[in-house]
């Protein structure tokens, strides 16, 4: 690889008004630091001495306050001499006054220990479940923006298979799922790559290999202290969290020697699988008069996740048009895969903090890796040409994320200061999946292709019924000669995406007290980060009936390398008999769910003599660099490397302004200049066979850009139980890396076709605004409602259009004028594309009922969500008539959802406790999502069908102190994850993986 020059930034502007700007603050803070006192102290539960996240702590007659955090401490600098009462409030708990006096240059401590909310002369026990939910609502009331607040006790006592599934149980989130369990997270209808995603303050980098968004199934939850979901940005906050921002809290060491351990084993349905486990665990301690903390945490568990897979094609019938206007669908291909699979993922974090008289230093280690081993058998059925075909592949996936960051809160003469150093890394690693084709070298006669009846007609549960699919293709056709199947291919694909990034942040906060009744901070800093990130991928193949991909080496094999698997009297025309790698003892089992025929047709190859293969193909390669058995395909692995580097700076000033006890101002600006450097391929294709391309590196010229950004918040409490919340914000998504990429691939031995990224795209801005209003009592707990609305401009979408006209690609090519040219590529709407929607949320607990239903605890919300956006796509149409007569090509559009938008989200949760147990009931329900859009037809769109899920969970304290038995039950009904084509709900695919239990014990001390 060649040496990459760094990109280049734009000169900050108002350099030099900010610093003189900051020169006079600081002065202003000296002096009146000089005459003012500081009062810090933490809040506790006066049973359990734990401490209290998000109390409201504030002096009673003023505007002067502070909240707790995630260690129940608090810290109001710049106190006027006087004498006050501190005050302070915790939803669930009876409030404290507590009396303090300030003189010049004190600094007061105050130790407050709360009584939780009981009945007049009656003794009330706070439940766990009831602890969790009152720490989670006090976060987010406390919080200075709208917020959603999973609490550290509420993690623990839903053990979710991983991070996503439980930050997936706030309100405005859905789930993108894999394999059975959350994989990435949609907030309030934006697919996860306009979300932002942070492990204690610092970004995660993206897991995909073309997009910004992060997977969260690596991360297990319970390592966790808490979860936040931020959805309306301050100036503080990076610009390019449109649809919200989640930060995983990974806590620092309490006071004393804690531990906790927990073991669990587990069954899955579906493969009738025991031993599914999780080991989980946490130490943590404090020295030197509890100044250094140091706490150790790590997990690891190994899950099946096993699945039985139907799918199924269609294609449009052009020539009729339905009744209400609709084009009818015909199935064009049915599928069946069996899946085997095993996920293991394994973690760990080591946070460090000291604690000094004017501040705290925290280094903090993460690192967790999913290790994904799957074996997929597929068969597939085409009505068109009555042909048949089939693959089996062995894959293997490593995900590793990675994060350090030394932080610090440090306070000089009442400023505030802070700073972060953090590398960050992620890592995907396919080490060599191996996949093999078989397909028909003969067709079959006497098998036409079904049309479907109108499904108009017809009501979505029996368009899901997974057996009348198969029952349509397969019906007549289930028994295939083995003298028709041919293995067509075999390859190896290994796939090495890397990206890393090193942040600098620094933050300066500046209280001041104007007036008992005006007061507040100013806030101002920068942030520098540098970006790299590099995709390599290789792909290595045989193709046994090609002479010079394969056939000679197949020849020698059959003689000599491997002569007892069946090979003789060898024919290129004919290829290798599939039968020859068929694995008779591969067992099915019970295929999508009791399903019945299945095991007649399916065919299923053998692992292991695929992998002999491939090794003596690499290995007679090596031998002798003359032998052809195991060349590299250029094309594929080219086509889609690349090295891309970004350098991002920023800086900001924002304020915090209360004016009297009932409305906070939150006015900022931030500012973000970024420059790219990438290097990507030409691939020009021309001719059909693999080798029969060029290769040339391209560079793109350095891209620039800068943008301001507003921020604006209001809070207003006309009461000491009502909150509302206005925001206006500005907010950025940068180009994925695919598509701002330099890349071509051209093919030029057919009609000429180019897929190519878009170095020119510019970045989309959206409007967005939020309207919130909270309600929260002790007998109420906390009711929210709130509306937000998204204009977003300049979306960036795929186009697919044919031309002649270089302009048309930025003449970053010379499209031939023999022919039309067929282009793939993204571009900016020119419309303007809009989100909207509302969310309603009730936590609460009945603590005020009879003795019996004091343990119920509930929690309900719901969400819903509209958007529109636009859809380029081209149109032909004939001109003019006879020796005249030609085709034109017409630019058109059409308007639908954006992707991964679901329409409703729905979770609810009940639990209860009594004595020593503890059960909770869940239920999730998420609307159908757009996957994909058809770039003409939304009869073709994809979708998700709508999804259900039941959880149990059921906790019991044993005799001994700390120990705890626990059970878990997931997906109780058996619920398929189902994707949908059309508006009409054609079934798409079926992706079964059964319900599955866990036993387990843990021990807190």
């Amino acid at each position: 690889m060649r040496a990459h020059r760094y990109p280049r930034l734009s000169p900050f502007k108002n350099v030099l008004f900010s610093t003189v700007l900051f020169v006079l603050l600081a002065c202003t803070t000296l002096l009146q630091a000089q005459q003012s006192g500081r009062i810090s102290g933490t809040v506790l539960d006066k049973t359990s001495g734990d401490p209290l996240p998000g109390a409201n702590v504030f002096l009673e007659g003023t505007t002067i306050g502070s909240s707790t955090n995630l260690n129940g401490e608090f810290v109001i600098p710049r106190v006027p001499p006087g004498n006050y009462n501190l005050i302070v409030k915790f939803i669930g708990y009876k409030d404290a006054s507590v009396p303090v006096n300030i003189n010049a240059g004190d600094r007061a401590t105050q130790t407050v220990e709360l009584e939780f909310a009981a009945i007049t002369g009656e003794e009330v026990t706070i439940t766990a479940q009831a602890e969790g939910q009152m720490a989670a609502i006090n976060q987010q009331i406390s919080s200075r923006t709208i917020t959603n607040v999973v609490s550290a006790e509420k993690i623990q006592d839903i053990p979710d298979a991983n991070a996503a599934e439980s930050v997936g149980r706030l309100p405005g989130i859905s789930i993108v799922r894999d394999g059975g369990e959350g994989q990435k997270v949609t907030i309030r209808g934006l697919s996860p790559k306009y979300n932002v995603m942070m492990v204690n303050g610092v970004r995660m980098q993206s897991t995909d290999r073309d997009d910004r968004s992060v997977d969260l199934n690596m991360i297990s939850p319970n390592i966790l202290s808490g979860i936040e979901v931020t959805k309306a940005l301050t100036a503080d906050m990076d610009a390019d969290a449109v649809g919200g921002m989640v930060n995983l809290k990974i806590g620092k060491a309490a006071e004393g020697f804690h531990s906790k351990f927990s073991f669990q084993d587990g069954y899955g349905s579906l493969g009738d699988t025991y031993g599914n486990y999780k080991i989980t665990g946490l130490v943590s301690n404090r020295y030197m008069n509890n100044k250094l903390g140091v706490q150790l945490s790590a997990n690891i568990d190994d899950f099946n996740r096993d699945s039985d897979v139907l799918s199924a094609g269609y294609a449009l019938n052009e020539e009729a048009i339905l009744d209400k206007g609709l084009i009818p669908v015909d199935l064009a291909s049915a599928t069946i895969s069996d899946k085997v699979t095993d996920r293991r993922r394994i973690g760990g974090g080591l946070v460090l903090d000291y604690k000094f008289n004017n501040g705290s230093l925290l280094f903090n280690n993460f690192i967790s890796n999913l290790n994904e081993k799957q074996v997929e058998q597929q068969n597939t059925l085409w009505t068109e040409g009555n042909q048949w075909g089939a693959f089996a592949a062995d894959r293997e996936l490593s995900n590793t994320v990675l994060s350090n960051a030394l932080q610090g809160e440090f306070e000089f003469f009442s400023v505030g200061m802070d700073f972060s150093l953090s590398n960050s890394i992620s890592k995907q690693y396919r080490p060599g999946d191996l996949t093999m084709n078989i397909g028909m070298k003969q067709g079959r006669a006497g098998f036409s292709a079904p049309t479907l009846d109108d499904p108009l007609l017809a009501t979505p549960s029996e368009l899901l019924n997974a057996a009348e699919v198969i029952g349509l293709v397969y019906d007549t056709q289930g028994n295939i000669e083995d003298d028709y199947k041919r293995i067509s291919r075999l390859y190896t694909l290994e796939r090495d995406v890397t990206e890393a990034a090193q942040d600098a942040v620094l933050n300066f906060s500046i209280p001041f007290n104007l007036t008992n009744y005006l007061s507040g901070n100013l806030k101002f800093g920068g942030k520098y980060v540098h970006n790299s990130r590099d995709n390599d991928e290789t792909q290595r193949y045989n193709q046994p009936d090609r002479v010079q991909f394969g056939e000679e080496f197949v020849i020698i094999m059959a003689d000599s390398l491997w002569p007892d698997l069946g090979l003789e009297n060898f024919d290129s025309n004919l290829g290798i008999r599939a039968f020859l790698f068929e694995d008779p003892d591969y067992d099915i089992g019970d295929f999508l769910a009791g399903k019945e025929g299945i095991e007649d047709f399916f065919y299923k190859a053998s692992i292991d003599k695929m992998r002999h293969w491939e090794q003596l193909a690499m290995d007679w390669e090596r031998l002798d660099s003359t032998h052809v058995s195991y060349p590299l395909d250029a094309q594929a692995s080219n086509q889609y490397d690349y090295n891309y580097k970004r350098n991002l700076a920023a800086f900001y000033f924002m304020t915090e302004l209360n004016v009297g006890n009932y409305v906070t101002l939150y006015p900022g600006i931030r500012y973000e200049d970024f420059a790219i450097d990438y290097t990507a391929f030409l691939t020009e294709k021309y001719g059909p066979n693999p080798d029969q391309f060029r290769n040339s590196e391209l560079k793109s010229n350095e891209t620039k850009g800068e943008n301001w950004f507003p921020q604006l918040q209001l809070r207003i409490k006309p009461t000491n139980w009502l909150d509302v919340r206005l925001a206006s914000t500005k907010s950025i998504i940068y180009p994925d890396y695919r598509s701002v990429s330099p890349y071509i691939y051209y093919s030029s031995y057919s009609d000429p076709f180019f897929t190519l990224g878009n170095p020119a795209l510019k970045p989309a801005l959206s409007q967005n605004f939020d309207v919130y209003t909270s309600v929260y009592e002790n007998h109420i707990g906390l009711l929210t409602a709130g509306y937000f609305f998204k204009e977003i401009d300049n979306l960036i979408v795929g186009y697919n259009f044919r031309t002649k006209d270089s302009e048309k690609i930025n003449n970053r090519f010379e499209l031939p004028q023999s022919a039309t040219s067929t282009i793939n590529t993204w571009i900016n709407l020119d419309e303007t594309s809009t989100v909207k929607g509302f969310e309603l949320d009730w936590q609460t607990n009945f603590w005020y009922l009879p003795k019996h239903f004091r343990g119920l605890v509930f929690n309900i919300n719901y969400t819903h969500i509209t958007s529109e956006t636009t859809y380029p796509f081209q149109t032909s149409v004939k001109v003019g008539t006879g020796p005249f007569a030609k085709t034109v090509f017409v630019d058109s559009t059409r308007t639908g959802r954006m992707p991964n938008q679901p329409d409703d989200i729905l979770n609810v949760t009940l639990g209860y406790d009594i004595g020593g147990l503890s059960t909770r009931l869940s239920y999730l329900y998420q609307d159908n999502v757009l996957v994909s859009a058809h770039s003409t037809y939304d009869e073709l769109d994809s979708y998700t069908g709508a999804y259900k899920r039941w959880d149990l969970t059921v906790f019991q304290k044993l005799p001994w102190d700390g120990l705890k038995l626990y059970m878990n039950v997931n997906n109780i009904t058996n619920r398929p994850d189902r994707s949908l084509v059309s508006i009409r709900e054609l079934l798409s695919s079926a992706n079964y993986y059964g319900r599955t239990a866990d036993l387990g014990i843990r021990y807190d001390f």
